[in-house]
């Protein structure tokens, strides 16, 4: 149950300053003589959250809770286009050990959805193990990320190694959903954890939802269904890739909690 308030910011940047106003208050929309806007999110752990009077309950028991986990909330980036954007974060907080720990957290916000908030990290950190997670939108088959970030979907759907690893600049990374500490960077390093990840038998191949690309970050919203020869129940991510100048992968963000047959 991680909330970013931050997240009301993401629909101001968008225009939609009703959104915005929502997700800051929703006891006085609740309240309000005009009609009320529609607000909707997906979180991981308390699925779908809809009507103003539900969303002012949980918004006031995830205030207690980032002062009981002692939280603060460090910004990382955000990818913004027309009708949608997507922030990133990593929640600092005392674990179930009493140790610090970095969440990464990533949402999706996009006004004008049916589901207008979209809330994605892994429970590993907090739980230590995974929590299976139904997808949040359906698959578009005509989404599709551009250049490199494609060429990179492409090489990890087919289990290439070499050919996802070619994608990266030198110095490029890929972070997984648990944070820093699952942090590979180097392009020798990169080719031994993807040759790890294709151990299964075969690539992973993600069902796109959305794309947001602003030039220098690609961010999508999928499905994955499929690791290897494992057929796996439908599961929700989401994933963010920054270019460098060379138009390379400098930087490779997951936040899911897919549990795979290759840890």
């Amino acid at each position: 149950m991680v909330w970013i308030p931050q997240i009301a910011d993401l629909a101001d940047r968008l225009g939609a300053a009703d959104l915005a106003a929502a997700l800051r208050d929703p006891e006085a929309l609740h309240h309000a003589t005009a009609a009320p806007v529609p607000v909707a999110l997906d979180d991981p752990e308390a699925g779908r959250i809809s009507g103003a009077g539900v969303l002012a309950a949980w918004l006031a028991e995830q205030e207690k809770w980032r002062a009981r986990h002692e939280v603060d909330i460090e910004p990382v980036a955000t990818t913004v286009t027309e009708k949608r954007a997507v922030g990133e974060w990593v929640v600092h907080l005392r674990g179930p050990d009493g140790a610090r720990i970095g969440l990464p957290v990533a949402v999706a916000v996009e006004p004008a959805a049916a589901l207008p908030v979209r809330i994605y990290h892994s429970r590993w950190p907090l739980l230590g193990h995974h929590v299976v997670r139904s997808p949040v939108l359906p698959y578009d088959p005509d989404a599709h990320a551009s250049d490199v970030v494609g060429a990179y979907k492409a090489a990890l759907g087919a289990g290439d190694a070499a050919a996802v690893v070619a994608t990266f600049a030198a110095d490029g990374y890929f972070r997984e959903p648990s944070g820093d500490a699952y942090r590979y960077a180097g392009t020798e390093v990169l080719s031994g954890f993807y040759k790890g990840f294709f151990s299964a038998g075969g690539g992973i191949p993600l069902k796109l939802c959305t794309v947001t690309e602003d030039g220098t970050r690609s961010a999508f919203e999928y499905i994955c269904d499929r690791w290897g020869d494992a057929d796996l129940p439908p599961q929700a991510g989401l994933a963010v890739y920054t270019r460098g100048g060379d138009g390379l992968i400098t930087a490779a963000h997951v936040y899911d909690d897919v549990a795979g047959p290759v840890e």
